[in-house]
């Protein structure tokens, strides 16, 4: 497993199938295990993100750590964390669709690798990428959807759209019904799930 993600990785490394290659900084690969049961896809890489290489490390990443955390999850152990584009769109806008399809073969071979029984659609661009038009994320968070509801092979995973941590920072209420009130109770609803996987 470990060599043909690395294989991917370099592929990545060389990849100037679209504009972004000539404007990054760096690849932005995936960080934590290959886990099998757990996999979460974000949007596209930010500022921080391109300056290292890794993803969700500003800001944003330390609250998804801090998430994880809350419910005993890490992501040096249990979560193996990607983005839909492994390259950092200028000024952090989202992806133009043909960035998108440029870096599909990506992660479609790293869900392909892994076959994770659960998978995690953080934003609106990891949705859509996966999800297709099934809804927008403040409609469709914290649902189940089975495999088929899926516009590519996820090999059997169950996915569930959440709140990306970059809008929950811009929303810091934590009264009942507000987003981060709404993603502890997505959380929690996960580690359910991903507990019942080790049962």
């Amino acid at each position: 497993m470990y060599e043909e993600l690395n294989e991917i990785r370099e592929k990545c490394l060389n990849c100037q199938k679209c504009p972004l290659g000539q404007t990054r900084t760096n690849i932005v690969f995936p960080d934590g295990i290959p886990n099998s049961k757990l996999m979460l896809i974000g949007e596209a890489p930010g500022f921080y993100e391109d300056q290292q290489g890794k993803p969700f490390v500003g800001k944003a990443g330390q609250l998804l750590d801090r998430i994880f955390a809350s419910v005993g999850l890490s992501r040096e152990k249990d979560v193996y964390i990607c983005n839909t584009l492994k390259c950092r769109p200028p000024e952090n806008r989202n992806p133009l669709p043909d960035e998108k399809e440029a870096c599909w073969e990506y992660l479609k071979a790293q869900i392909e690798i892994i076959k994770p029984r659960l998978i995690l659609l953080c934003g609106n661009v990891a949705v859509q990428s996966i999800l297709g038009n099934a809804g927008g994320i403040t409609r469709i968070r914290g649902k189940w959807f089975s495999p088929e509801a899926a516009v590519v092979d996820v090999y059997g995973a169950k996915m569930m759209p959440i709140f990306h941590p970059s809008y929950l920072l811009r929303n810091d209420s934590r009264e009942k019904g507000s987003p981060k009130w709404l993603m502890w109770q997505d959380i929690q609803e996960i580690k359910r799930e991903y507990d019942k996987l080790s049962a």
